[in-house]
């Protein structure tokens, strides 16, 4: 967090809950960790986004522990992708309105399903609804995690009003690099950006080898400045193709 700071960033992906594939994978330290997460995340003026929900005590928790540090920092929940159809939680977390939320697509499901998803949140009073492309399941995508599908970023921008959130991390899987030595994950990350993306959510782990989920996709805390000035790059080239299209209405 420290880091983060001191790079000119204001957020972090951080998660308490962490439902998995198989039982016996890393599940998270649950609501044991919350009070020290959210003190730290306070001291260096970080908000906490994508803390994943899966129940409504889930809720109950983060709130508590927000009222006993004090309120030190603001918090975004996140659905996960196997929640997208969990259509009771859908409804329970779009009830609360304090808290805004990163509802992820469905990884085996249509992105028509996934927006419905996102309905299901607004319907109930939640209009504070980001929506986030991860890729999708299918072996077509390998060697790569998931199935890129950054291409959509226009599409859900044309079809609701939520912004649109990218997460290269879990569609790549991996530290793979091309020919010309940038890492794939750079090149998914920029499809997204020049796509205008609103929002990249990102790994990275001070040290990956050790890391208890995810760690052969995390980039090294000193590739954060390096990641920046490579969005930076995406994003003024998406703001000259916006303002070259323009030019031609």
């Amino acid at each position: 967090m420290r880091i983060l700071r001191d790079n000119g960033q204001v957020c972090t992906r951080m998660g308490a809950y962490k439902p998995r594939t198989s039982p016996y994978s890393f599940q998270g330290h649950g609501k044991e960790c919350l009070p020290y997460v959210f003190e730290l995340a306070g001291k260096y003026g970080i908000k906490v986004i994508a803390m994943e929900v899966t129940h409504e005590s889930h809720i109950d928790e983060i709130r508590a522990a927000l009222c006993r540090t004090g309120d030190p920092t603001g918090v975004m929940l996140q659905i996960g992708t196997r929640n997208t159809q969990n259509f009771e939680l859908l409804k329970l977390v779009g009830r609360q309105k304090e808290f805004p939320v990163l509802l992820k697509r469905g990884f085996g499901i249509t992105l028509s399903e996934s927006l419905h998803a996102a309905e299901y949140l607004a319907s109930e009073g939640n209009h504070k609804v980001i929506f986030g492309l991860r890729g999708v399941k299918t072996n077509m995508g390998d060697p790569h995690r998931n199935f890129l599908d950054f291409a959509h970023v226009p599409v859900v921008k044309r079809l609701t009003r939520m912004p649109v959130c990218i997460d290269p991390s879990h569609a790549i899987g991996s530290r793979t690099r091309g020919p010309e030595g940038i890492l794939d994950l750079l090149h998914a990350t920029a499809q997204g950006v020049i796509a205008g993306a609103n929002m990249v959510l990102a790994d990275f782990h001070p040290a990956p080898n050790r890391a208890l989920v995810d760690g052969p996709q995390a980039l090294l805390l000193d590739e954060l400045p390096h990641f920046l000035e490579d969005v930076q790059v995406s994003r003024d080239a998406y703001e000259k193709r916006v303002a070259l299209a323009s030019g031609y209405r």
